[in-house]
C-alpha cells in the first residue's frame, strides 16, 4: 500500500547556523486495511510527514510508493498517485469553508470529480456519506459555525471519504475534541477499516491513543523513526 523510502527533512530557521532536521532518513509502511500509529513527542516532526505524504511539502530527499504507483522520488510528487491519500486535520474549522453548508462541502468534489453526475445523485451520495460519518441528516444544511467540534471533524471525514480514498492520514485529528467527541472519530476510523477496506496512519503524541487503535507503531523522536 504505503512504503517510504529514507526521507529526509531539514529546515533552517532565521539566525540559526545549524539546520534543525525532523526527518533523518525516516523509512515506514502501512499495509492494505491496516491502522498504523505514529507517535512523538509534540515538535517533532509527524506532522512534517503528514505534509510530504499529502503534497503540500517537499522532501529534501528520499522517495515512497503507493498503491504500486510512485508517490514521490526526491522532490518530484505525483498527483495522480497521491489522490487516493486524504488528510484530516486536527482544526477541522480550518479545513471547512465558513460560508458553506456541511451538505454542500461533501457534495462539491462528488461533482468536481465527476464522481456524481448529477446534483440529485450527488446529493444522495453525500447523505449516505454523512451516515457513514455518524452524522445527523440535520446537520446537512448547517453551516460550521452551527456546529460542535466533533461534529465539524466528521464532516471533514464524510468529505474526504467523497473521493474514495485508499489512505487516511488523521493528523492529531482528535486532539481539540472532548472525550465523546474523540471516541466516535476513532468508532469511525474503525468502522472505515472493515466496510471500505482503507487503510489508516493515525498521528498523535497521546500514546495511550495510538496503542489502544493501532496494529502497528511507530515512534518519532529526534528525527529518527522506530517501530514500537
Amino acid at each position: 500500500m504505503l512504503e517510504v523510502r529514507n526521507v529526509f527533512k531539514s529546515f533552517r530557521r532565521a539566525g540559526e547556523k545549524m539546520p534543525e532536521k525532523p526527518l533523518d532518513g525516516v523509512s515506514f509502511t502501512v499495509g492494505y486495511g491496516e491502522i498504523v500509529g505514529l507517535m512523538g513527542k509534540s515538535g517533532e516532526g509527524k506532522s512534517t510527514i503528514a505534509r510530504i505524504l499529502c503534497g503540500t511539502l517537499k522532501a529534501d530527499s528520499g522517495s515512497a510508493s503507493f498503491n504500486g504507483e510512485v508517490l514521490f522520488d526526491n522532490s518530484h510528487y505525483s498527483r495522480s498517485a497521491g489522490f487516493g491519500i486524504q488528510l484530516i486535520p486536527q482544526q477541522p474549522f480550518s479545513a471547512l469553508d465558513p460560508r458553506q453548508r456541511l451538505g454542500n462541502a461533501v457534495i462539491e468534489p462528488l461533482l468536481y470529480h465527476k464522481i456524481a453526475l448529477s446534483k440529485a445523485d450527488a446529493r444522495s451520495i453525500a447523505m449516505q456519506l454523512f451516515s457513514d460519518a455518524l452524522l445527523e441528516d440535520e446537520l446537512f444544511t448547517r453551516f460550521p459555525s452551527q456546529v460542535s467540534g466533533g461534529q465539524a471533524q466528521r464532516a471533514v471525514i464524510a468529505r474526504t471519504l467523497a473521493v474514495s480514498p485508499k489512505l487516511l492520514i488523521a493528523d492529531e485529528a482528535t486532539s481539540m475534541l472532548d472525550m465523546l467527541s474523540q471516541a466516535q472519530i476513532i468508532d469511525i476510523l474503525r468502522s472505515l477499516v472493515k466496510s471500505k477496506g482503507i487503510s489508516i496512519l493515525i498521528i498523535s503524541h497521546d500514546a495511550e491513543l495510538i496503542k489502544s487503535v493501532s496494529d502497528r507503531r511507530y515512534v518519532l523522536a529526534e528525527g529518527m523513526l522506530s517501530e514500537n
